[in-house]
Formats: structure tokens, sequence, C-alpha cells
């Protein structure tokens, strides 16, 4: 193993900031992946996850069975790592600019179909080879007209920088109150379908788009401009699979799901041979993937206290009643529910909530009218 320390812009004069990186395996070996958490600083069960993946990976090593190249970012947010308030982490948002941490990443897609217009073959590994090294060029040079950085912005090209050239690409994430579940791009399913059972997904979200470019699209939607302009022109394979995956909740920071969790990823990783070994029997499947844009976000009709009917996880139906929200002045108690059949795979994690405050979400199997543009935030 590799250990790196990239120091990131210094926000302000006395201060400093480093990201540290762990590799495993050699460059260009053979397929490449890449792992991150806590990209949001205060969800944490991605960091005890890859602290037990990288213990695989060490004996994995020591036994020359890493075929590939696996890069680790143990914990990708040192900015988000140092906000707190009334001793609460709030890692979400950069506190300064109010900018999601997990959005607003480069899209290179119009600059690099033009640059490889003149480069393609009939080859299609050559025009992976070919995309790849546009990639790792744009990106630097996006960094170069980004001058002068902010800590934020740097942060952003860093990680995108690590990635940029990788086969998996796994952000690691969770949700308030949640079963495991996992977003990508509808272009690589169903070749995702082996990581959703694998790790026990309940939940699988696919879209093209979900809105303001989160970290994981990044890297998938290159490929899908670039197979959707040239089409039968020239092979181009959708090269890298990129996905956010939900670790349940927030709270689930405990050694039994994470060593789980951890050897589902090394399983998966021997199944898509980066790593020697037999993964043995895919698990059967818990769910089919469900569009983004069948996700009912259930909002509060008024401010109040909060009480769920239905547990995370629970297949439920449109019109049930999932909880109420009560107003113990007014005595004011009004149901919500949702207008989908689906599975509840995410609750808010506080039972204080405003007027329109979001309660929860329901993945349905059809898109819902009006569900469009911001995917992930929209009603």
């Amino acid at each position: 193993m590799q250990e790196d320390r990239i120091n990131l812009v210094r926000p302000q004069m006395g201060t400093s900031r480093a990201l540290t990186v762990r590799r495993y395996g050699k460059v260009g070996s053979g397929p490449k992946a890449y792992f991150q958490a806590a990209l949001h600083a205060d969800e944490l069960p991605g960091v005890i996850t890859l602290h037990h993946l990288e213990a695989l990976l060490t004996e994995a090593e020591a036994k020359a069975e890493i075929t590939g190249e696996i890069v680790i970012v143990p914990f990708a947010n040192p900015i988000g790592f140092t906000q707190y308030v009334d001793m609460k982490p709030l890692g979400r948002f950069e506190m300064r600019s109010g900018q999601n941490f997990n959005r607003h990443y480069p899209d290179l897609s119009a600059a690099l179909i033009e640059a490889v217009a003149s480069k393609l073959t009939q080859d299609a590994d050559q025009n992976v080879a070919i995309i790849r090294a546009e990639l790792r060029r744009l990106i630097a040079q996006h960094r170069k007209d980004s001058a002068p950085l902010t800590d934020l912005v740097d942060l952003r090209l860093t990680l995108a920088e690590l990635a940029i050239d990788a086969d998996y690409v796994m952000d690691l994430h969770c949700d308030w109150e949640a079963p495991m579940h996992l977003y990508i791009s509808d272009h690589n399913w169903p070749d995702a379908a082996d990581l959703s059972a694998q790790i026990g997904s309940e939940c699988s979200l696919i879209a093209e788009i979900s809105g303001d470019n989160p970290f994981d699209e990044t890297f998938s939607r290159p490929w899908v401009e670039l197979r959707r302009v040239y089409r039968d022109e020239f092979p181009i394979p959708m090269a890298t699979l990129a996905t956010t995956i939900e670790l349940r909740g927030d709270r689930d920071v405990y050694d039994d799901y994470a060593i789980k969790d951890a050897n589902n990823l090394f399983k998966f990783l021997q199944r898509r041979g980066l790593i020697k070994g037999d993964p043995g029997a895919l698990p059967d499947a818990k769910c089919d993937a469900t569009p983004l844009s069948g996700v009912d976000r259930v909002m509060a009709p008024h401010g109040g206290m909060v009480v769920f009917h239905v547990e995370a996880g629970e297949k439920v139906e449109a019109g049930q009643e999932l909880g109420y929200v009560l107003d113990c002045e007014t005595g004011q108690r009004t149901d919500f529910s949702s207008r989908t059949n689906g599975v509840l795979y995410s609750r808010i994690g506080i039972r204080l909530i405003v007027p329109g405050g979001y309660l929860c979400s329901v993945a349905g199997a059809e898109p819902l009218p009006g569900r469009e543009g911001q995917l992930l935030l929209s009603k």
C-alpha cells in the first residue's frame, strides 16, 4: 500500500488541510476502482466500511491477489470535518458559500467530445485509452482555468482528478434513516445489477441527470454524451460505472454492518477482476432498478412534531398513512402519505419540522408528473 498526503489550498494564513489517499495494487496493472467516504463529512458509515475494506485489501496485497489498481480516500472532506455548531457536525454544506459538497463538479462532456473528434478509432479498447487520456488532460486544464482556487473548488478538483480515469467510482454516503440503497446512471443499468445484489440494495435509483452534477455523474456523464454523439460511428463502451452508495442511516455506524459491507465490496471487486479469488454465488437481488423521477418526496403540511407509522425500508401503497404532523399548541394533526406505491427508503432524522419541510421519500416504479430537473430535491 502506498499512502499519499495531498495538500489542499490553505483557506487562510496559519491553517492547512490535506487529503489522505491510499493506493493498493499497481497503476496500469488492470482495472481501476476508486472509493471515497464522508464527502458529506457528517456521514460516517462509509468511513468505517472503508476501514474494514482496507484490512481486506492489505491481506490481499500481501498475497499478491490484487490484479488492478484500487484507490481509497477514507475521508474525502477535511473542510466539512471542521464545521461544528453547538457540538453538532455540519458536513453537508460548506458554511461559507452554502454549497453542497456533493454538487457542482465539472462537466467535461462538451470539451471531451471536441477533443476526441479526430482521434477515435474502430478499436473499443483503444478508444477508452484515448478518452481517458483526454479526461486527465481536461481536468488538469480545468484546474488551471479555475485559478485562483478556493479551498472548496480545490477539494472538488482534487477528488475529480483522483477518480477521472477509474473504471469504478464508489462514493459512499448515507441517508438520515434508511435501508441500503444506491443511485446510478440509467446507462449503467443493468450492468450494475450485480453490485446492487451484492451489497443488498433495497432500492436502486436510476437517472441520467439528477441535477447540479453530483460527484458520481462527473464520471458517468462524459461516456453517455460521447455515445450519444458518435452512436455507431465509433465503438465507445460505457467504460465507467460510477455510483453513490447510501449505507443505510447516519447513525448506523456499527462494525457488524461495516464488516458485511466491506466484504460485499471486496467480492464485487473480485467479480469484476480487480482481485483474485472466488466471490461465491451472487446473492438474490432485493430490488429492481426504479427511476429517480418516480420518487415521491413527501413534505410537511405544517410545522410541528413528526410521528412516523412506517419504518424506513417498508413497502407502502399510495394514500397509505405514513405518519402525521402534530401541532401541540393548536391540536392540529395532519396525516401524510405518498402518491405512489413503492419502498419508503428515506426518513428525516429529526422529529421537529417546519412547514414544507422534508419528511420522507418513497421510490415508485413509474415517473411521477412534474418530477424533472432537480430530481434529488424537487417534489
